[in-house]
């Protein structure tokens, strides 16, 4: 193996059960890149666990925490030293996972409700244009994401972790392991996340003596994975502050190379 390519773990985000990453595998290699489903795990402690199991025993090793993968992650970093850990990347997120109001409404609904309400999501794409000033890809966030996560990942299972994970994670977690301080830490987030509370992101870095942060420029409602590949671009310009030589190839420009799987 490189020993200038770092073995990558990805801690995935809320119902992420069935996502794939090509642009980590295209970035650091297909053996190179494993990550957490949480597919049929839905608590806290499950979580953790199958990020545990992931991490290598004999080699060294970058995680890379998107959105509810960063709270996990730090949970674990509360729990155990991380002998081989060489850094962390935090894509937008921080030691919680907001609860927006809309999740919490939603997710008090029976099933085959939230069905219905993701449909009624879909029709007020033209509502959400307006509402968010013709930007398309804002409107399709609102409009389509969410119908687009339920049908995929299953209104049920959502509910499920969302009450036994999203409102739980992270909330307990004042400080990580004397072991883990040291660990690097770039932060990636945007200026403005509509499920990233900015209060926290500051507390969540209180817990670390070793910080990077880069405010990225997208107009986004959240950094979803639309923008793996952009951000993996910005992770191998950044990847010398874990110790690694720079990445400088780019995967691509723009949020149409990013495919969802």
């Amino acid at each position: 193996m490189d020993k200038d390519i770092p073995f990558i773990v990805v801690a995935a985000g809320y119902s992420n059960y069935d996502r794939e990453y090509p642009a980590h595998a295209e970035k650091f290699g297909e053996n190179n890149v494993v990550w957490t489903t949480t597919k049929g795990r839905f608590t806290v402690q499950e979580h953790i666990d199958e990020l545990h199991e992931l991490l290598p025993k004999d080699k060294e090793y970058l995680i890379i925490g998107h959105s509810m993968g960063i709270p996990t992650t730090i949970e674990l970093m509360n729990k155990i030293p991380l002998e081989n850990c060489k850094g962390a990347v935090f894509v937008a997120g921080s030691r919680t996972q907001k609860s927006h109001w809309f999740f919490e409404f939603l997710f008090r609904l029976p099933v085959p409700l939230i069905y219905v309400m993701g449909a009624m999501l879909t029709l007020m794409f033209p509502i959400n244009l307006i509402v968010y000033k013709f930007n398309i890809h804002k409107a399709f966030q609102a409009s389509f994401d969410g119908i687009w996560r339920l049908v995929v990942s299953g209104a049920g299972n959502m509910k499920k972790e969302y009450w036994e994970c999203v409102k739980k994670i992270g909330r307990d977690v004042h400080n990580v392991l004397e072991e883990n301080r040291d660990i690097p830490i770039l932060f990636l987030r945007l200026a403005k996340d509509k499920l990233v509370l900015d209060e926290d992101v500051k507390y969540t870095k209180t817990f670390f003596t070793n910080i990077k942060e880069k405010i990225l420029p997208f107009d986004s409602i959240h950094l979803t994975h639309d923008y793996d590949y952009l951000v993996l671009d910005i992770i191998g310009e950044e990847i010398d502050f874990f110790g690694y030589k720079k990445i400088t190839t780019s995967l691509g420009k723009g949020i149409k190379k990013s495919k969802k799987k």
